[in-house]
């Protein structure tokens, strides 16, 4: 049996300085780099700056990089968890991985991990034919101005399809249904009952609480990704009640509002007011508002407002006969451009309300509350990329088993160090050439997935045979000696003999880490204890 499960670092679990992070985030942008040279599965492309600093939320960590959720990076990391528990979230917990002693200092470990220190810049946003504000979108032998669509830019595009976005935005919603069948999944997202939430769609105000964390998630991540184009993730300033207030291509379709959406957007835009703060008694309330569809009641809210405003405005934004990345089209709503216009705006009041309520962006519950929500996201990714069963899962959330051992203590930091930052490409989510050597995995798991293993990119030869360092492709790998070793290339197995990590002037793993891994492997190559 294989268990899954996501980053192995929480947001407790980090105590490192903005020097030590701009230098990991440094470090990490070159190597996804170059993440494309082992077996052509690319990550990312060169990136311009870093992630944000500790505490930062709209500052940058150098040229054309955007804030960071959370960040940092510790000398060990320690065992258990640390739960945050509020009367409007439920509960979200932020895990510690386990096991003592698994760094060695500030710039050792963790790896990167985008869901504490955002993601890296993504190459398209400093591509000069990528373009600012909605592109536009034709259903076929269609060219009616009355029915054209607006979507995000195609580079966005192509990421999300790429990282199955769409899919996951579809599964997270649909594992909060499921005590209405799971609605909408594809996956029988239902079956992974470890991963269900108590908190089920509209049924609570700790999922009006989740649907703001899981959302400001997303958009902060585009930003991160795109920070020259963040616009197309930028919500509505305030409530559009005039056809100016909306791109030209939607001005032409402008119906005006009824009265119940226009004084529910006036509550949004003036959320701060005394008056309005008074009706919702916290976020999670505000965010069962904000969410739910027409008529929908909060049990113990007496004086919530007319609830509606998500509904209606993902239908003002519908285009009847061009649905393919509609925003009421639940598999791919989230191409939309319009759908970030909606979603921001949301986000704004929200951020609004916190503010006038005394507090920030940097609050640490809320910093551990997004990164549970992108864990959770990347394990829908993951389920749905490798079809998984749901023994094969974890909750991302949880921590991981108490480990020592060789492996854990000598062999795995060389893997997450910020020199050599193996693992931020060959982690657990979507691992690079199928070869996950960190991240949110007990380390049990990663030698399960190198002990006579074959190589994607070695030919004949298998990740780790114990015993035989010399016939192992990640050491022959790491010591830049797979091009001498005769590998033997056929229609299913390619040689792929480049030094990793990339490097033009040889090994990146030094000579000590080299006689680690050597001496790991010649002993047999045992697992933790």
């Amino acid at each position: 049996m294989r268990f899954i499960d996501l980053h192995q670092v929480s947001a407790t679990d980090l105590r490192t300085s903005r020097r030590g992070l701009a230098t990991l985030a440094a470090l990490a942008a070159l190597l996804l780099s170059a993440c494309a040279g082992d077996d052509g599965n690319s990550l990312s492309g060169a990136s311009e700056g870093g992630a944000g600093g500790p505490d930062a939320t709209g500052g940058t960590g150098g040229a054309g990089s955007q804030s960071s959720v959370n960040s940092g990076s510790g000398a060990g990391t320690g065992a258990g968890s640390q739960a945050s528990t509020g009367a409007d979230s439920g509960s979200s917990s932020a895990s510690g991985s386990g096991g003592a002693g698994v760094g060695g200092g500030p710039d050792d470990h963790p790896a990167y991990d985008h869901c504490v220190s955002g993601y890296m810049p993504h190459p398209s946003d400093s591509d000069p034919n990528m373009k600012d504000g909605p592109a536009e979108f034709y259903p076929p032998g269609n060219n009616s101005p009355d029915i054209v669509d607006t979507t995000v830019q195609p580079q966005v595009l192509d990421w999300m399809y790429e990282n199955r976005w769409q899919d996951a935005h579809v599964e997270w919603h649909a594992i909060r249904a499921c005590n209405f069948g799971g609605a909408g999944s594809k996956v029988g997202i239902c079956k992974f009952k470890q991963l269900v939430p108590k908190d089920q769609n509209c049924q609570s105000a700790g999922d009006g609480y989740q649907f703001l964390v899981f959302h400001r998630h997303m958009i902060q991540a585009l930003k991160q990704l795109w920070p020259k184009h963040s616009e197309q993730f930028e919500g509505f300033t305030k409530f559009p009640t005039k056809a100016e207030d909306v791109p030209p291509q939607w001005r032409s379709a402008w119906k005006n509002w009824d009265a119940a959406a226009l004084e529910a957007g006036k509550i949004g835009d003036e959320i701060d007011k005394p008056e309005n703060l008074a009706r919702f008694k916290d976020e999670g309330e505000l965010g069962f508002w904000l969410q739910c569809n027409v008529g929908q009641k909060l049990a113990g809210a007496t004086n919530m407002p007319w609830v509606g405003l998500h509904f209606v405005l993902h239908a003002k934004w519908a285009r009847p006969g061009n649905t393919t990345h509609g925003v009421n089209n639940t598999n791919a709503n989230i191409d939309n451009y319009m759908f970030w216009k909606l979603h921001g705006w949301i986000d704004n009041v929200w951020e609004k309300y916190r503010r006038a309520k005394g507090m920030l962006p940097t609050d640490q519950k809320l910093k551990d509350d997004l990164v549970a929500q992108c864990r959770e996201m990347d394990t829908e990714i993951k389920i749905i990329k490798e079809n998984l069963d749901p023994e094969d899962v974890r909750d991302p959330n949880a921590p991981l088993p108490d480990e020592s051992g060789y492996f854990h203590e000598k062999v795995r930091p060389i893997f997450e160090s910020a020199t050599n930052l193996c693992s931020g490409c060959h982690a657990e989510s979507g691992p690079n050439a199928g070869l996950s050597l960190g991240g949110r995995l007990s380390s049990r798991e990663i030698v399960d997935g190198l002990v006579n293993v074959a190589s994607r990119g070695g030919g004949q030869f298998k990740l780790v045979v114990p015993g035989d360092p010399d016939h192992s492709w990640l050491y022959l790998k790491a010591s830049d000696k797979a091009g001498a070793a005769g590998c033997q290339q056929s229609s299913t197995a390619q040689c792929i003999s480049g030094v990793m990590p990339p490097s033009t002037g040889g090994p990146t793993v030094s000579p000590a880490q080299l006689e680690i891994l050597r001496k790991w492997i010649a002993d047999g190559a045992p697992g933790p204890t």
